[in-house]
């Protein structure tokens, strides 16, 4: 009850220590005062919980909220967008918010009114003093000072004392027992309860004044008072006045007799029902304890069974994880296996031309050299080809097939090169800004299941440092599938892992870069955990990502009201804490 009263009415309840300076003010919930010169109310507003400022923090964006109000906006989300929701405003989080002192000092010293005024209320002070008037205004709205014994009414103080005078709940003594009783409950009290009223024997003996408190130990000797037979037990129904149930019990002997017998041999018949009860239970409890020993022989067995089935799981478990890491590595090789292989055999290709060329530019000069000297021996040099005509074509076309396939030499040679730049383009300071082009394409793919994930470049912690990359699921993984994007962050096996202090340990920064000049980049973090696989030293190619799947959802990234996606492209940065002693040199 009195909860529900602070509820209705918080300037009657302290508040504690606020922030809003050394001295207590009111605390009015939802009732906002009258400002005397027309200020606007709205400054001194909670955008929350619509009440006046408590305890006001200050957003980037220049915004005031309550303290306890941040929490419940925030909830379990590290960051929120203000929520006043004008152009400017900043994501709101628990670190970039804090105490606004001249907020504090200037919503002291306003003049206001009343928060009472509509009813008639013409007091008018500075903030400040608002409370010590509201401990004593006539139209504040109190609740009865019997609240206590049952009164829920509920009063302006100017009216109080008339309410107080008729409440039905007003206390009043009783002139007998002392006892303090609800003025609406004397008169039942009086009829009915009170323990020193003098009453008649209630059950028609000659006693005229007898206390209420003493009826019990009247009732014992009282002559007229209706008691049983003594054979009631046996069942017997006779009820009357003490001398009649003593001539009764005189002269109905035989009766009682027969009840009594009839009595005994109903016990007997329940003993016999009784005994073939007991049988019944122990044969079934034999029962019971033959199934027990047999289920606990099952259970054991399923045990036996559980726990092989168990250590078959585990070993096919690290089977899996093992042919997992292997499939990753033949993927991440298997490119620039495929890619050195045509490399080389168009090296031995081109190579083997060169060398045809030259044998056929050779035979060429002969041929016009026999040609000049006229004999017969030159048309023989001719050969298959029958004449040199004929053979200057077939050197062409051929000639022509080996300019092509030097061209297809030439963009694969530019394709590895450009493999070549962007492994040069890797950094070495723990930062990684990573450029996704062709977003749409990509996300259809992850979709249809073409490819579910992209990787970064790698990038490292330092010159010699931590080797790392980044994995992001366009379409969402685990939690996030089909509804957010996924980022993680992927430690790699690195040249210089043996000189570095494991397991990793430093803080990552994961952050969605704003590409609009408002700059509200979406960001979170996390410090690796010690005992993960996914922060040990790698023992193959790359260690288990760890991240975020729900790291943004698709109606955020992709609404054009939103700087993250332009022109079909998104930057993603990874930041890695620098630690100035990684390495054990």
């Amino acid at each position: 009850m009195a909860d529900n009263l602070a509820s209705q009415f918080p300037s009657l309840v302290s508040s504690g220590p606020s922030s809003l300076g050394p001295e207590s003010l009111p605390n009015l919930g939802e009732r906002i005062p009258e400002f005397v010169n027309g200020g606007d109310a709205d400054r001194y507003t909670c955008k929350v919980c619509k009440g006046l400022l408590r305890e006001p923090r200050q957003t980037l964006c220049g915004h005031r909220l309550c303290r306890r109000c941040v929490e419940t906006y925030l909830g379990s989300e590290s960051s929120k967008l203000c929520p006043f929701g004008e152009p400017d405003c900043e994501p709101v989080t628990r670190d970039n918010i804090g105490p606004d002192n001249s907020i504090i000092r200037e919503l002291k010293g306003v003049p206001v009114y009343c928060v009472n005024r509509s009813a008639g209320c013409t007091f008018r002070s500075k903030f400040r003093d608002l409370k010590n008037h509201l401990a004593e205004c006539a139209y504040e709205m109190v609740p009865c000072i019997y609240i206590s014994r049952g009164c829920n009414d509920v009063f302006q103080r100017g009216k109080l004392d008339e309410h107080t005078k008729k409440c039905a709940f007003r206390p009043e003594t009783c002139r007998l027992c002392k006892a303090e009783i609800n003025h609406s409950e004397m008169q039942q009290h009086d009829a009915e309860i009170c323990p020193e009223k003098i009453i008649k024997c209630p059950f028609g003996c000659d006693i005229q004044k007898l206390k209420r408190k003493d009826v019990p130990g009247h009732r014992a000797v009282c002559p007229v008072h209706p008691v049983d037979c003594k054979f009631k037990p046996m069942g017997c129904k006779f009820v009357g006045k003490r001398e009649n149930v003593d001539k009764h019990e005189k002269e109905d002997l035989a009766q009682h007799l027969e009840l009594v017998t009839q009595k005994a041999a109903e016990l007997e018949l329940k003993s016999l029902d009784t005994q073939n009860q007991l049988r019944a239970m122990s044969s079934e409890r034999e029962n019971l304890t033959r199934s027990m020993e047999s289920a606990r022989g099952q259970d054991h067995g399923m045990q036996s069974t559980v726990q092989h089935l168990e250590s078959q799981l585990r070993d096919f478990r690290l089977k899996l994880v093992s042919l997992m890491e292997r499939v990753i590595t033949v993927e991440r090789k298997l490119p620039e296996m495929v890619e050195k292989r045509r490399v080389d055999d168009m090296e031995r290709n081109v190579t083997n031309m060169q060398q045809r060329v030259n044998q056929l530019e050779q035979r060429r000069e002969q041929e016009q050299e026999q040609r000049q000297q006229g004999g017969v021996g030159g048309g023989g040099a001719v050969g298959r080809y029958g004449t040199v005509d004929n053979m200057a074509e077939a050197f062409s076309t051929q000639l022509t097939a080996h300019d092509r396939q030097l061209g297809v030499h030439d963009v694969r040679m530019a394709e590895m090169d450009l493999r070549f730049q962007l492994l040069e383009t890797a950094s070495y300071d723990g930062t990684l800004v990573w450029k996704i082009r062709d977003y749409d394409r990509r996300k259809r793919d992850a979709v249809n299941g073409r490819t579910l994930s992209l990787y970064s470049q790698p990038f490292y912690s330092s010159r010699f440092g931590y080797k790392m990359c980044a994995r992001v699921y366009l379409n969402g993984d685990g939690m996030g599938k089909t509804t957010h994007m996924s980022l993680f962050f992927v430690i790699m096996r690195g040249e210089y892992d043996p000189l570095l202090n494991w397991p990793f340990r430093q803080k990552v920064t994961l952050t969605l870069l704003d590409q609009s000049p408002e700059k509200r980049h979406l960001t979170d973090h996390f410090q690796p955990d010690p005992t993960s696989s996914s922060f040990k030293r790698p023992e193959s190619e790359m260690n288990v990502a760890s991240g975020c799947p729900l790291f943004v959802s698709h109606a955020v990234l992709e609404n054009p009201a939103n700087g993250y996606l332009k022109e079909d492209t998104i930057f993603i940065r990874i930041v890695v804490d620098q630690n100035p002693n990684p390495a054990v040199f």
